[in-house]
């Protein structure tokens, strides 16, 4: 995902002193590690280069059966195919861990106390995605990493991690990628009966929903509401809760839906995969810690003002 609008918005003071102490902290040893996969992947593709002539010069010059030649030629490429499994795996694999241990755990840690950081968890939330019913393309297959599970402020308990949906065939093979992004799940206060949809405008309108129209053309412009009452959608939406949703939006550029039924607020962000380190990028990249940080402070933030909402809404 391309974070280049993030230059044109100042960053706060909580980010920077959080900033702060994963760099005085980690930065030094990650960079170390960052560098030696950086290293390895510029010798991978010298040996790839060499292994590309030679082979090019053994087909031009040497008159060989094609077997032998192809056996040559096939030969040529085993250092590359040494070295890439030795070393360019392990210290892929090391930084990567290193890279989720040390940085996004303290980081989501700091952010919220508690909030918890699992690497390789979160696909109980299969059922949770499907209950949001998103306009999602048909799929079979659903993974997730990065999970993070605690509580907001106001005790309400919240879930959310990286969401892959992809169709594999038969034996398991790839053919496509359906969606790559961030899901969270808030569990609120109060039951309610009917459902409010805020979606990228352009949707068809779901089935049993109205389209609602706002008190804001401002918001209008970007985002369509649908839902099964007009008068809970109008009580939840108050002017400050669309600025909110629409700052959001105009300073980062990202996507999103929410749903919000039964006990539950669903957020699906269009952000790609997140929370992966990026080796061309400082291990500490201020700029994509930033964005991590203000989707965290955006499902929070928004989830605890409908939850207090609610609490005065007769549903």
């Amino acid at each position: 995902m391309n974070y280049t609008k993030i230059r044109k918005t100042a960053t706060s003071n909580e980010f920077k002193e959080i900033y702060n102490k994963m760099e005085h902290k980690y930065a030094t040893g990650l960079e170390e590690k960052r560098k030696k996969l950086l290293k390895s992947i510029i010798i991978c593709f010298i040996l790839f280069i060499i292994a590309l002539i030679l082979s090019i010069i053994v087909s031009v010059k040497l008159n060989l059966m094609p077997k032998r030649r192809w056996g040559i030629i096939g030969m040529l490429f085993v250092p590359m195919c040494m070295y890439y499994m030795h070393s360019y795996k392990k210290y892929n694999t090391m930084y990567v861990q290193d890279f989720k241990d040390k940085i996004i755990k303290n980081f989501v840690h700091h952010i919220n106390p508690s909030l918890n950081y699992y690497q390789q968890e979160g696909k109980e939330l299969l059922n949770s995605f499907l209950d949001a019913s998103f306009k999602e393309k048909q799929f079979n297959d659903f993974s997730t990493d990065d999970y993070i599970k605690g509580h907001n402020s106001d005790g309400t308990g919240i879930q959310m991690c990286n969401v892959s949906l992809k169709n594999r065939n038969d034996k398991g093979e790839l053919i496509n990628i359906v969606y790559n992004g961030i899901f969270s799940v808030t569990k609120i206060d109060k039951q309610i009966s009917e459902e409010v949809r805020i979606e990228k405008n352009q949707y068809l309108v779901p089935n049993n929903h109205q389209k609602i129209k706002m008190d804001s053309k401002e918001f209008e412009k970007y985002f369509d509401v649908y839902s099964t009452s007009n008068i809970l959608a109008m009580e939840i939406l108050t002017h400050d809760i669309m600025e909110e949703l629409l700052e959001f939006y105009e300073k980062y550029d990202i996507e999103f839906e929410i749903v919000i039924k039964n006990d539950n607020i669903y957020i699906k962000f269009n952000t790609g995969v997140m929370f992966e380190p990026n080796i061309l990028k400082k291990s500490n990249d201020i700029n994509t810690l930033w964005i991590y940080y203000n989707v965290l402070q955006f499902v929070t933030n928004f989830t605890e003002k409908v939850n207090k909402l609610l609490k005065d809404i007769e549903v």
